[in-house]
């Protein structure tokens, strides 16, 4: 048992982690919010994700290193989707950079229609749109305190 502890230690030193997640946000929030065993510690460790400054590298170190957890904002679904080719990870902040993409969520263009344009599903234009919506309510919050 004693050597079967070392070898698991060993092991674990031997993981060569990237210095960059140093700088994530999650550094010091309760890592067991990012096992993707519970739905709501799931929603939570997303949601520190969305926002940290690292979440592309951390996403796509996650992609190429781990099975499980949350990396990057992307549960194993989402990596196993990303190794297979079947999505590529683009943030929402990303996606607002693109001209076409912001008039087309912002226009009266129906889900169905976009969902084609965007190979995506109506509820992901829904989903969108909706977030969208609530970040420009914070925003305008803000300016108006």
């Amino acid at each position: 048992m004693q050597s079967e502890l070392s070898e698991l230690l060993a092991e674990i030193a031997a993981i060569k982690w990237p210095t960059f997640l140093s700088d994530g946000d999650c550094v010091g929030t309760d890592p067991t919010l990012f096992d993707d065993e519970d739905y709501r510690k799931t929603i939570a460790a997303k949601k520190i994700c969305s926002e940290c400054p690292v979440q592309k590298q951390c996403a796509a170190w996650g992609i190429e290193n781990e099975d499980a957890g949350i990396w990057g904002g992307l549960d194993d679904k989402d990596r196993a989707k990303a190794r297979r080719g079947k999505r590529k990870f683009v943030s929402l902040e990303k996606r607002w950079e693109n001209l076409e993409w912001r008039q087309d969520m912002l226009s009266e263009k129906s889900a169905s229609e976009l969902a084609v344009k965007y190979g995506k599903t109506e509820r992901t234009i829904y989903r969108w749109r909706n977030k969208i919506q609530k970040r420009a309510i914070k925003r305008d919050n803000s300016l108006n305190s």
